[in-house]
């Protein structure tokens, strides 16, 4: 019984997962190519779904960071919870959205690029912070960190 439970439920979440990423599809593709006569065009659409599917995952980490900060934790430590706590989320968003790959073998390669950005982001932060303080500090190295994500995504991770 609990067997037949689970494998509905699952098939229930792949269905829906499935029709959200028909939507965020169609949305993307309607933004990327209509929107503003076509404006955003001569962006790569991975790209353009990256940037998207980024703004929620940068919200969602940085909100995670400030009250982590705000609870008192250094920022390297609130960063290191950061990825953490955004790495599968994350991996599910991209590879569906993104790069329509359900692949969850792939999840290791994922981690390996959040722990090279994280490591990357970590060095960046600590010298930023000589500078300036840790909220801004880390906002500046969000749109960095983000190009340098794609990349690795697009060419290792979820390469075609």
């Amino acid at each position: 019984m609990l067997v037949k439970i689970k494998k509905t439920i699952l098939n229930t979440t792949f269905k829906v997962l499935d029709n959200l990423k028909v939507v965020f599809s169609n949305i993307f593709q309607y933004l990327h190519k209509k929107f503003l006569w076509g404006i955003f065009s001569f962006i790569d659409e991975k790209f353009f779904k990256f940037l998207f599917v980024g703004v929620l995952n940068t919200a969602f980490s940085y909100t995670i960071y400030a009250i982590l900060i705000t609870i008192g934790l250094i920022p390297n430590i609130a960063l290191f919870f950061q990825y953490i706590l955004g790495v599968l989320w994350n991996f599910k968003t991209t590879g569906l959205i993104v790069f329509q790959n359900n692949n969850n073998k792939l999840i290791y390669k994922f981690v390996a690029s959040y722990i090279f950005t994280f490591i990357i982001n970590s060095i960046l932060l600590h010298i930023l912070l000589k500078f300036i303080n840790e909220y801004i500090a880390q906002a500046v190295l969000i749109l960095p960190i983000a190009l340098l994500s794609f990349l690795i995504f697009k060419f290792w991770v979820f390469r075609e």
